[in-house]
């Protein structure tokens, strides 16, 4: 470890990391390099903008029987969020990178002699969903943009003091994650595994209460905010929140500047009532706060039923989602593990095979409160669901992005408790044929009456048991059944 007195302002910088070029000091923001054992300071780096991470610098986790210590932060911003990288340096000696983005994360280190079967493709001649192999890994595209780093801290492996545009692409295969880094030119390729926050050690993360003296505020607390089109009352959910949705007017409020924006005004969404509230909390395993409400339909058909996801979060679990349709209640969770085959018909997903069952774009209709990432009104993504052992495991796409998510029935008594709220269980349905004739031939009533008329037009050859006996094994299983269907 070298230390060195920052050359801006006289603080005490250091460099623990042999691969790092560069340290922000944590004082003046100075960027400060070094060059033959003398501190030189190079110039400014723009301050990270407070997005309640829990991961700070300092936290330590462990991959395997790897530990690594987190030493610096970039922060990376597209058009429709931003996530961290967070530079570690292992036990070892070696470094690598931690993938923040909403709760979900991957460590990954650099492949510097990769073995690849063939030329990886250039970044404009890739597509998500295309696959890519990689040290004899077989990986899917799981998304693709162009990003720009907007600020930093700690040490670095690069000179990032004015920032600069990045082109990437994320590849994943069951837990396995690699990035191909474009920025360049030539792909740089870091590989490694999706983690869980379960993986840092907890004592070393930032708590609610750290959170709330640097950001003034709880992550994920509710707070009130004036909508600057129209003055009405509307609400932010604090040091997370990229977008809410004005509930008077419908303007969509870019909330990661210093003070609220207008962005997008759609004066004709209208009000839309939904079982929970935006801002309502409830009890499952720990307190989740309702903090973004969509409405979503299949576009270009009438007759599919619309359906409303919420999306909750809590400080420690993170983000949880309730999907509320015709048939009930399902609770839904992003997965950080990707099937390791997909087909047309099924993929596997931990070992099992899980059969496709439906197929079919999704729209949003309407959206309310706070999100994790930019979603407005019209946005579609391609989905297919998946189910096994009465789960449901549904991919996501879009032109960008790809995600899974993992999704469990939830009976309505269980979310009514949950949230202090009456809940009616949704109504049967009964399905009916398009052709009522052929239905009623076919139905159990049909063929138990014309099976009775049978027996009684040749009751004359038959004993008086054997007649008793037959209508018994006729009506029986008919009346059983349906005592069964109405209890």
């Amino acid at each position: 470890m070298q230390e060195f007195l920052c050359p801006q302002c006289g603080a005490s910088v250091r460099f623990a990391s042999a691969g790092a070029v560069m340290v922000v000091c944590g004082t003046c923001r100075s960027t400060i390099t070094k060059d033959a054992g003398v501190a030189r300071t190079v110039g400014r780096m723009a301050a990270v903008v407070e997005d309640g991470s829990p991961v700070q610098i300092g936290t330590r986790g462990h991959q395997g029987t790897q530990r690594f210590n987190v030493i610096g932060r970039l922060r990376m911003q597209y058009e429709a969020g931003g996530w961290n990288e967070w530079y570690v340096l292992f036990d070892d000696g070696t470094n690598g990178w931690l993938s923040d983005a909403s709760d979900q994360y991957a460590l990954t280190r650099r492949l510097d002699a990769p073995v690849l079967p063939a030329p990886l493709p250039a970044f404009e001649d890739l597509h998500v969903g295309q696959p890519v192999k990689i040290d004899g890994v077989l990986y899917l595209v799981s998304d693709k943009r162009e990003s720009r780093c907007v600020g930093g801290e700690g040490e670095l492996p690069v000179n990032a003091a004015d920032g600069w545009d990045a082109r990437a692409a994320d590849c994943r295969r069951g837990r396995a994650f690699a990035t191909l880094d474009y920025t360049d030119g030539a792909p740089v390729i870091y590989a490694g595994n999706a983690s869980e926050r379960t993986d840092l050690t907890p004592t070393t993360l930032r708590s609610p209460e750290s959170i709330l003296a640097s950001a003034g505020r709880y992550r994920g607390q509710v707070l009130p905010l004036d909508c600057p089109n129209c003055g009405a009352a509307i609400t932010i959910v604090a040091a997370m929140a990229t977008q809410v949705v004005c509930p008077s007017c419908s303007s969509v409020v870019d909330c990661t500047g210093d003070r609220a924006e207008v962005i997008e005004a759609n004066h004709r969404l209208a009000r839309i009532h939904t079982t929970l509230a935006l801002g309502a909390r409830g009890q499952l395993g720990v307190e989740y706060t309702i903090i973004g409400i969509m409405r979503c339909e299949v576009p270009d058909d009438d007759e599919e039923p619309e359906w409303t996801e919420y999306l909750l979060f809590n400080p420690e679990r993170g983000y949880h989602w309730l999907v509320e349709t015709d048939d009930g209640w399902q609770r839904v969770t992003v997965s950080d593990e990707w099937p390791s085959e997909v087909g047309i018909a099924s993929c596997k997903f931990r070992g099992m095979t899980w059969p496709q069952k439906y197929t079919y774009n999704a729209r949003v209709k309407a959206v309310f409160g706070a999100f994790n990432w930019r979603v407005r009104r019209g946005d579609e993504t391609r989905i297919t669901d998946f189910q096994n052992l009465g789960q449901t495991l549904t991919r996501e796409q879009t032109s960008e992005e790809i995600t899974w998510s993992l999704a469990t029935t939830t009976s309505a008594p269980t979310i009514s408790k949950a949230f202090g709220v009456p809940i009616a269980p949704k109504p049967r349905k009964v399905a009916a044929s398009s052709d009522d004739s052929v239905d009623d031939a076919t139905s159990p009533l049909s063929i138990a009456i014309f099976a009775s008329m049978f027996l009684c037009i040749f009751s004359d050859m038959i004993s008086g048991p054997a007649m008793l006996l037959g209508l018994a094994l006729i009506w029986v299983p008919l009346v059983v059944g349906w005592y069964v269907s109405t209890t």
